[in-house]
């Protein structure tokens, strides 16, 4: 039985080992081949960074669709991929500085690299903060603006990870889907920013994105994670997932986890989120 315990859990582990990534570990890969984006405003910026980290704007990777945003087309993510100096081959690291939705810009961004064909993203664990409080004294920062050279990325779409309204309409009750936004959201106590209507998509699960970090924005650890997705919401690696939350940023945090960390197989994001499902009156909900 151990054995058998040991081959189930060791994936979550390898997958944990590059989807977030230490300040001790970046430092000591800081090679030509690593593109560090910084998510942050550009006052921050100047303030400090990650040396030779580039500031990344998330609009570059969405459009406004009505009340909503979706990600952009694949020849969209490739070109803004290319003005970051971004390669096939390159090792993408990505932060914020533990303001506002820094951290889940962090996970957007890199749920668009990774959905058009980058095969190496990570998001450093506990941002720019934990960078600073292993490395300040030793000066492992910047002040100085980086222009990156131009990438020759060439992406190519992964069409199994976003899924659109007509997807979510016909899975209901067939696919768990869980929610990233806070509880009050999701029981309809409050009313979510954008979102006219109160709610939840029916037979959806609640599942705050923020619950799988501590105060410090570190990822909980592997133990405590698989106790709120397997044994809480019941999931299962290889079953198909939704996710989804107001706008589609919460979610991607959570798709991240599932599928970058922890290895499950088939998890889907719905992009459109809430602020297209719970905006329309033609769209089952529930509190």
């Amino acid at each position: 039985m151990k054995i058998i315990f040991l081959t189930m859990i060791v994936p979550f582990y390898l997958f944990g080992s590059t989807a977030f990534i230490s300040a001790e570990k970046l430092r000591n890969d800081l090679t030509s081949n690593v593109v560090i984006l910084d998510t942050t405003d550009q006052a921050t910026y100047q303030k400090g960074h990650i040396p030779n980290a580039v500031m990344v704007d998330i609009s570059k990777f969405r459009h406004q669709v009505g009340s909503y945003q979706l990600m952009n087309s694949v020849e969209e993510i490739e070109e803004v991929a290319r003005t970051l100096g971004i390669n096939n081959d390159s090792r993408v690291v990505i932060y914020g500085h533990n303001k506002g939705k820094e951290l889940l810009k962090a996970s957007y961004i890199a749920l668009s690299l990774i959905v058009n064909g980058c095969k190496n993203v990570s998001i450093l664990d506990g941002g720019y903060q934990d960078w600073l409080s292993e490395y300040e004294i030793d000066e492992l920062f910047s002040k100085e603006a980086t222009l990156p050279k131009r990438g020759n990325f060439i992406a190519k779409r992964e069409e199994n990870i976003l899924v659109n309204i007509d997807y979510v309409k016909s899975h209901i009750g067939e696919v768990p889907m869980i929610e990233a936004r806070p509880l009050k959201f999701f029981n309809g106590s409050e009313q979510s920013k954008g979102v006219k209507r109160l709610g939840h998509i029916s037979k959806a699960q609640s599942s705050y994105w923020r619950e799988k970090f501590d105060e410090e924005y570190k990822l909980k650890s592997n133990e405590s994670l698989n106790d709120i997705f397997v044994k809480h919401h019941n999931l299962t690696k290889d079953e198909e997932v939704i996710t989804y939350c107001t706008g589609g940023l919460e979610a991607s945090m959570n798709w991240y986890v599932l599928s970058q960390h922890l290895g499950f197989k088939n998890i889907k994001i719905y992009d459109g989120s809430m602020r297209e499902w719970g905006n329309r009156d033609d769209t089952p909900m529930e509190k």
